[in-house]
């Protein structure tokens, strides 16, 4: 039976030497929610908390709860970490393209070693005494555990996520398309492999827009595919197995129109899933729990026995008994609408308690398997088990809530300030769609998904990383002059959220306007990208018409002969948004000068151009 556990104010309570209470002068901060940035020691006895808001590292003893800062430059964005067999913790920047080195005696800084420039996962290969890290810009980078200058650095492709270590073999991740990539010796790709699709029920198409579904084999109600994307987290099993956490967008028509027509309270198109990866790559897709958006961490006990999930949007977290988890038929297993809708924020009691108040929430908590636990502590981004004990990581206050298996939890209070950015809030709320921003536009990018709508037909999903404050007007065709009426617009109506209220309406763009825009990929050819510029800027191509200035575009309404007036879109960062154009119709920048997908010489003057000219244009976009 499921149990739910809030932590009520008369639960034990450690305060960290330094730790602050909630308080309402909150900074400002913020960046995305990624997930993974929770560590617990092999024996146990310590935790370590990457906190990218506050650009430092938290060294916890589990035992008293006593707290140890360890602070970072400003900027650097630890994320992922990982224990090498002398009990160092190795940590991705995130923003600062390093790894640091901790020393586990002093909890002090012993190493920082540049790497690349978005690095994301990390892995420990014990044989080789090696740190495996993969990054977003494509590299995969080894280094020894103990310090020293990398003994391998190569280019394996972009949009890497998470790397892992099975048998001596190296496997890494693709964060938008889900894939599993295992490498070979030379670190080249030696297979590739997705998460199968599987039917879900559509509903008469979601939100009341036009079926997308065909009837089922036997006349009834008709079903669509859902497809993996957005793989957040992929961990190991003790016993090999890989479990990727993941969201999957079912292929349907969306409603443009109706309001909450992208879910109207019967679940969105993107719903959470699991898969298992055997030794052999054999993927099998698991029933999905009944529960909320971003799934962006799962921990595995140390006997297997147990996954515990994060849904940072519905601000729950799912432990979940593995033979409770049941494989995915491919039939469609969606059912109706749930009685209510699981992942509203826990109210507040109004007795003074704040985020403290422990009040449980007034919505069902995701229904069938394993135990939930809706904290009232903020968004939860981080899970890992400690023993019998599950440890899950807060950032807004901070803190660590510590569930034990007999029922009886606290809070471990992490020193600094508490932080709150009404803007991230907005953006990784869940609406009654089964929504948030950050689904379709994960860590504040975007999934490389191409959805249908009934009024639009064919559109991909936007970037919003990068100067968004400079880029107005915003979607496709420019129809939206400003963030306050695209949230009203889609947030409200089309999600069917409630309407941000101003001083959300305030916070989401300098928010969105601290994220970076996607780092060019790292493979590229300087000859060949210098040849790409001359081309770019020459007349006879004619680009800097409409491709100029710090982000490289005129923001105008344009036709181009792609089948309608578009706003030229900023270049800055192309290389990490494939598919592009406005329907996804090029898979690669290559694609994109084919008449077909790009418009031909109304989009630029380029049928003049070789195929060695048309590749180094295309180098020197990737470098933009």
């Amino acid at each position: 039976m499921k149990k739910l556990v809030t932590l009520a104010p008369f639960l034990l309570i450690a305060c960290a030497p330094g730790g602050t209470p909630p308080s309402d002068d909150s900074p400002t901060w913020g960046v995305p929610i990624s997930g993974g940035n929770l560590l617990v020691t092999h024996d146990n006895a310590h935790a370590f908390v990457a906190d990218p808001d506050r650009d430092r590292l938290v060294a916890v003893d589990l035992a008293s709860g006593t707290a140890t800062e360890i602070a970072l430059n400003a900027g650097d964005e630890p994320g992922r970490l990982v224990e090498d067999a002398a009990g160092r913790i190795q940590v991705a920047l995130r923003r600062g393209g390093a790894l640091v080195t901790i020393d586990p005696t002093s909890d002090a800084v012993i190493a920082r070693r540049a790497v690349c420039a978005e690095p994301r996962g990390l892995a420990y290969e014990a044989a080789t005494d090696l740190i495996h890290v993969a990054c977003s810009t494509g590299e995969l980078v080894s280094l020894p555990a103990a310090g020293g200058d990398a003994v391998r650095n190569v280019f394996v492709d972009r949009d890497l996520r998470d790397v892992l270590v099975r048998n001596g073999v190296l496997y890494v991740t693709r964060f938008r398309s889900a894939q599993l990539l295992q490498l070979d010796a030379s670190g080249a790709v030696a297979a590739r492999v997705s998460p199968p699709s599987v039917q879900r029920i559509d509903e008469g198409g979601l939100g009341g827009g036009p079926s997308a579904g065909v009837e089922g084999s036997d006349g009834g109600i008709p079903s669509v595919a859902a497809n993996a994307a957005v793989a957040w987290r992929t961990i190991q099993l003790p016993d090999g197995r890989f479990v990727m956490s993941h969201q999957r967008q079912l292929q349907t028509i969306l409603s443009t129109v109706v309001h909450g027509g992208y879910g109207a309270g019967c679940g969105g198109p993107v719903e959470p899933d699991l898969t298992i990866i055997d030794g052999s790559n054999a993927m099998t897709p698991m029933i999905p729990i009944e529960g909320d958006a971003l799934p962006v961490d799962v921990a595995a006990s140390s006997d297997g026995s147990e996954l515990a999930i994060v849904y940072a949007a519905g601000q729950v977290v799912m432990r979940v008994p593995m033979t409770e988890l049941v494989a995915d038929s491919g039939s469609a297993t969606s059912g109706p609408c749930p009685d209510n809708l699981a992942g509203q924020n826990p109210p507040d009691t109004g007795d003074g308690g704040g985020l403290f108040n422990g009040a449980p929430s007034t919505s069902p908590v995701p229904s069938g398997v394993g135990n939930a636990f809706t904290d009232a502590l903020g968004s939860p981004t981080s899970v890992a088990f400690a023993g019998t004990s599950l440890l899950v990581y807060y950032p807004e206050l901070p803190a660590i809530a510590v569930h034990r298996d007999d029922g009886l939890s606290s809070v471990i209070m992490l020193p600094g300030d508490v932080g709150y950015d009404a803007g991230r809030k907005l953006f990784h709320t869940q609406t009654p769609s089964g929504l948030a921003c950050a689904s379709c536009h994960p860590e504040a990018r975007d999934d490389g998904l191409v959805w249908n709508f009934d009024t639009e037909g064919l559109r991909r999903t936007q970037n919003v990383a990068g100067s968004i404050l400079d880029r107005a007007p915003y979607h496709w065709a420019g129809d939206e002059t400003s963030l306050p009426n695209l949230m009203d617009d889609v947030f409200s109506n089309r999600m069917g959220g409630a309407m941000p209220t101003d001083s959300e309406h305030r916070a989401l763009g300098p928010w969105l306007n601290r994220v970076p825009a996607p780092a060019p990929t790292a493979d590229v050819d300087a000859a060949a990208a210098a040849r790409g510029q001359a081309l770019f800027q020459s007349t006879a191509v004619g680009c800097t018409t409409c491709h100029t200035g710090a982000l490289m575009s005129t923001k105008a309404i344009v036709d181009v002969g792609t089948g309608g007036t578009f706003k030229v879109p900023s270049l800055v960062g192309i290389s990490g948004r494939a598919p592009f154009m406005h329907t996804g119709c090029a898979t690669t920048l290559l694609d994109r000068f084919t008449p077909a997908c790009g418009g031909g010489d109304t989009h630029g003057h380029t049928s003049q151009l070789s195929p060695d000219q048309l590749n180094d244009l295309v180098a020197y976009l990737e470098t933009l």
